[in-house]
């Protein structure tokens, strides 16, 4: 099964942290991709860039004209800062990797729809 964990921080926290703290953090996360890689759980995963534009297309099946503004996509003090689709047996599987995730803040764990 194909699990999408999405990882959500607060990035004024990352970006207060010392240059060798958060040096530090960054290697926790690499060690941590490259230890699920390895073991052949992450099928694919990415940091995502800042600067992200959010297209509110208004209500479901609607003909509402799109908005566009600057931002993360929902009025969050924790935005999305990468993610990693995992191939694991089972959903307790994809929340074992998660809740092992070395960044703090928060790890949303989706099914992938096949």
């Amino acid at each position: 099964m194909l699990y999408m964990l999405t990882f959500y921080a607060v990035e004024d926290e990352w970006m207060a942290l010392a240059e060798d703290e958060r040096r530090a953090g960054i290697a926790e996360i690499g060690q941590w991709f490259a230890e699920h890689a390895r073991a052949g759980k992450i099928v694919e995963g990415r940091r995502l860039g800042r600067g992200t534009k959010t297209i509110r297309l208004g209500r479901v099946r609607k003909k509402d004209l799109p908005l566009v503004s600057d931002g993360p996509f929902i009025e969050a003090k924790e935005s999305v800062g990468s993610y990693a689709i995992v191939q694991v047996e089972s959903e307790d599987d994809a929340i074992a990797i998660a809740k092992r995730w070395p960044a703090g803040g928060a790890v949303e764990v989706r099914p992938v729809a096949e």
